[in-house]
């Protein structure tokens, strides 16, 4: 009987995920790798009995523990969704380098209406002030592409009914700017006095750095939500 176990991972391209794994291939597992832009599915399959398979698992599971965030086969935009909906929470999305793609994934769920207030696409450092209500001098001393614009841009979107707000700033190519190079990319996540941003530098085409910039940010919006992310 062949054991069979389905995971999704955020984080890592599909090159290290089979690094992180070369020392499972030799104690009778077979693994089957994808990969959509850090969006990977992991499924590891054997014919041990399950008593050996079991502990081998687990094994794999401590070897992507912050990485994994689904092992029932829900995608990115579906695990959110749920977690919003039993959290109770009101998201808002702030979107520049990704310019909506967040938006449109977490809109191929049914019934997100539910806990998805609005999605703003800011792309320019003007809509960020008038929008979002960034500060000129964040602006102007950090960039539209930074930390402290990323937290600014989240902290405007988390006006009653949101109480949960998402962004995403960043530069996808072909070009740099700010003096920062392509694939700097800035994600916010939070309210209030509890928001995080993460920094990433991204490779790849200009559309490929943005949906990687889109995945990824669903991936913390989720760990943010399971209380996880402060451990990141």
């Amino acid at each position: 009987m062949i054991q069979r176990e389905t995971v999704k991972l955020c984080g890592l391209g599909a090159d290290e995920v089979k690094r992180r794994l070369a020392p499972f291939r030799d104690k009778g597992l077979d693994f089957e790798i994808s990969e959509d832009c850090l969006d990977v599915t992991l499924t590891v399959s054997s014919t041990l009995p399950k008593k050996d398979f079991d502990p081998l698992k687990s094994w794999i599971y401590r070897s992507f523990e912050t990485e994994v965030y689904s092992a029932f086969g829900q995608g990115l935009a579906e695990t959110a969704a749920a977690l919003l909906k039993r959290n109770g929470r009101m998201l808002g999305v702030a979107e520049s380098l990704t310019c909506g793609l967040v938006c449109s994934m977490l809109a191929e769920v049914p019934g997100i209406s539910n806990n998805f207030f609005e999605g703003i696409v800011c792309y320019n450092k003007q809509s960020k002030s008038e929008r979002l209500g960034v500060k000129a001098t964040t602006l102007s001393n950090y960039g539209a592409i930074s930390e402290q614009t990323a937290a600014e841009m989240v902290r405007g979107l988390c006006i009653a009914p949101v109480d949960i707000g998402l962004s995403t700033t960043g530069l996808a190519g072909p070009d740099g700017d700010e003096g920062k190079p392509v694939g700097l990319v800035y994600i916010g996540v939070g309210a209030g006095d509890f928001i995080r941003v993460f920094e990433r530098r991204l490779s790849g085409t200009r559309n490929e750095i943005r949906r990687q910039t889109a995945n990824l940010a669903l991936y913390y919006l989720i760990k943010y939500l399971r209380g996880e992310v402060f451990t990141l």
